[in-house]
Order: C-alpha cells, then structure tokens, then sequence
C-alpha cells in the first residue's frame, strides 16, 4: 500500500498545478481580449467595451483586495488542529467573500436587467 502522506502531495502539487494554469490562462485571456477588442460602441450602455472590460477587471481587484483586507486571521480548528496560517486564512475568507458578493451583484444586475424595458 503507498504511504498517504506521499498520495496526498502528489494530489496537493496537482492542483496547484492546474490553478496556476488556469489562473495563466485567465490572465493572457483578459489581456487577449481587452488589447484586441475592436473600439465599438456598446449598444446598452453607449461606452467603449474595451472600457468596460478594464473597468469590470478594476473592479474585481479591489474587490479582492477589500474582502483579504477585511478577513479575520482568527485561527480555525481543523480536523481536531488548530490552523493558524493567517495568510491562508485570509485567502479562504476572500475567496469566499468575494464569490458571495459577486453572486450578489449578478443577482442584482440580472433582476434590473429583466425590469429594466
């Protein structure tokens, strides 16, 4: 039988692995779209897409930047341990902060969207 601990940094390296490609991925796919965007008009709210995309890519970073700000480093017990790392648990908080909020903000935004005709 393998060792667990040798399975489990294996899993564990595999998943940064694939978060770092598609963090990548996202990135030059951003940067891809927003450089080679044609400057046209967008019909719904008369601004520049390009401008759009910037600012929605503005948005989302200080949006991170606020929710890792305001998360709590307060140690969390964990399968009986104790966690302390409070970078990591900064960046659970954020993370999950910040997918509650934009869930909140799509929301919105889509019900304006349905009401606003």
């Amino acid at each position: 039988m393998p060792d667990t601990t040798l399975v489990i940094d294996l899993v564990l390296w595999a998943v940064y692995l694939l978060v770092g490609v598609a963090v990548a991925a996202a990135l030059w796919s951003a940067v891809h779209g927003v450089r080679t965007h044609e400057r046209t008009t967008d019909a719904i709210a008369s601004r520049h897409t390009s401008m759009i995309g910037w600012a929605t890519a503005a948005l989302l970073a200080v949006i991170l930047l606020l929710t890792y700000l305001l998360a709590s480093p307060a140690p969390v017990v964990s399968n009986g341990k104790p966690f302390t790392d409070a970078l990591w648990l900064r960046l659970t908080d954020m993370f999950i902060f910040t997918s509650l909020l934009l869930i909140c903000i799509c929301s919105v935004l889509v019900v304006v969207a349905k009401f606003r005709r």
